[in-house]
């Protein structure tokens, strides 16, 4: 797994802010990835996902829509006002079309269903690692 930060600075590990089930996966996640590739912030409020978005320390979000205060589609849209272009993983329970495509409007990177498991949450954050590398290797070719 190749770890690079969007904003280019390689020598940081890749940020990932995660919220509920995903939480409880964040240990895990750094022992498989590396600390040194990875360092995960778990939020409980969203509040503080959103001063992490604006301050710019996240390189991609998975966001529970059970863990959080306001609906997950309104929150996944504060976060594209202040960042476009940050991979966006959405957890939840709901699998009704005109949700799905709503999040999919926003841009979400992926919707999982639930329940999360490691495994999904880790091929997740493997293809936004995959693909924000490959975005940097095309800016810098």
């Amino acid at each position: 797994m190749v770890a690079v930060r969007a904003s280019q600075d390689t020598s940081q590990p890749f940020g990932l802010v995660v919220s509920g089930e995903a939480g409880e996966y964040a240990d895990a996640l750094r022992k498989i990835v590396g600390p040194k590739l990875l360092e995960t912030y778990s939020v409980r409020r969203d509040r503080e996902l959103l001063e992490l978005v604006r301050e710019g320390v996240p390189d991609a979000v998975v966001l529970d829509d059970e863990a959080v205060e306001a609906e997950a589609l309104k929150l996944l849209r504060a976060i594209r006002r202040l960042d476009a272009l940050l991979p966006v993983v959405l957890v939840t329970v709901r699998t009704d079309r005109r949700w799905l495509e709503h999040a999919l409007r926003l841009a979400a990177f992926s919707v999982v269903v639930k329940p999360l498991r490691l495994e999904e949450l880790l091929v997740q954050v493997h293809r936004i690692m995959v693909r924000l590398d490959f975005l940097l290797r095309q800016r810098r070719g």
